[in-house]
């Protein structure tokens, strides 16, 4: 008796809340390192290292209870995900530093782009015209958000910001291709990027003993993002692609760029203008009706075609 191949309607349902709670979490990441206060370099190493801590026990706990099934690399496709995490958390630090908050979320967003080419062109998949449609409509909606500060950004943290985006586009579209459990290549990842900035760049420990916003230390700031917020984002994502398109789930990356700009004007009282506020808000709506449009087109697959046990 063989398995279902196919997955339910309520696996989709699951993975897609599942995707968009890591998406959400992502949306603090930018703005906790930013309250840190940190140097380049001291960032990537010590976000590396709560990543690597965090992500590995999470690992050692899972593999006692699954009686040792469970290996810390899931073969190629761990490695190349650890491959692509290091250079992505590096360009992602570089970017945030050395350009502005807008071009940094407005190239991230075209996360979803880049997936969807490496989808169609590597593993041959078929991106439904209306999975493009949507992501041109939010890559718009991203747009707006970005108008008015993209031309004051740095050519070399707007291309730092584009080679993030492509790391993560690689990440899913490998895990895509594998269905592999790699949540533990970005902690290999993590701590890669950490020994090259310890190594080879100034790390200033001494650093993150000094007050970053309001008066707290700079290490909390970065122990709330490395340790907490962002180890639980990627892991989640890291599950969507198992029952996903990597497109889909690369397009929940759009909600850093609507709530990101909130989070700052929360924080830091940089209020949001009204080109951000509609940018948002075409973003939101598509995110919103292109996940009802995939579940209800995938509910009426499998409600007509015949089931294999």
């Amino acid at each position: 008796m063989s398995r279902v191949t196919q997955p339910s309607v309520r696996q989709i349902r699951i993975a897609f809340l599942i995707t968009a709670l890591g998406g959400l979490l992502f949306t603090f990441d930018l703005p906790l390192l930013r309250l840190s206060q940190a140097d380049q370099w001291t960032m990537v190493f010590t976000r590396g290292i709560f990543l690597f801590l965090s992500i590995s026990a999470v690992w050692f706990f899972t593999r006692r209870r699954d009686a040792g099934n469970t290996p810390f690399i899931a073969g190629r496709a761990g490695v190349l995900v650890a491959v692509t995490s290091t250079i992505g958390n590096m360009a992602y630090i570089g970017a945030i530093v050395q350009t502005n908050a807008a071009n940094v979320v407005f190239i991230i967003a075209l996360t979803p782009v880049i997936a969807a080419a490496m989808s169609r062109i590597l593993l041959g998949e078929q991106v439904p015209t209306l999975t493009w449609v949507a992501t041109g409509l939010a890559f718009f909606g991203v747009g707006i958000i970005a108008w008015d500060g993209i031309h004051a950004g740095k050519l070399m943290g707007d291309a730092l910001a584009l080679v993030s985006a492509i790391c993560s586009a690689s990440a899913f579209t490998v895990v895509r291709a594998t269905r592999k459990k790699v949540a533990t290549s970005l902690a290999v990842g993590s701590l890669s990027s950490a020994l090259i900035a310890l190594i080879f760049f100034q790390v200033s420990l001494s650093g993150l003993l000094q007050a970053g916003s309001f008066g707290i230390p700079a290490w909390v700031w970065l122990g709330l993002n490395g340790f907490i917020a962002i180890p639980l984002a990627t892991m989640l994502l890291a599950r969507g692609p198992r029952i996903l398109p990597s497109a889909d789930v690369s397009m929940f990356f759009m909600l850093e760029t609507v709530l990101t700009p909130v989070w700052i004007w929360l924080l830091f009282g940089e209020m949001p203008g009204g080109m951000v506020l509609a940018g948002g808000a075409i973003v939101v709506a598509t995110l919103v009706l292109h996940s009802a449009w995939r579940l209800s087109r995938t509910a009426g697959t499998l409600r007509s075609a015949p089931q294999e046990y």
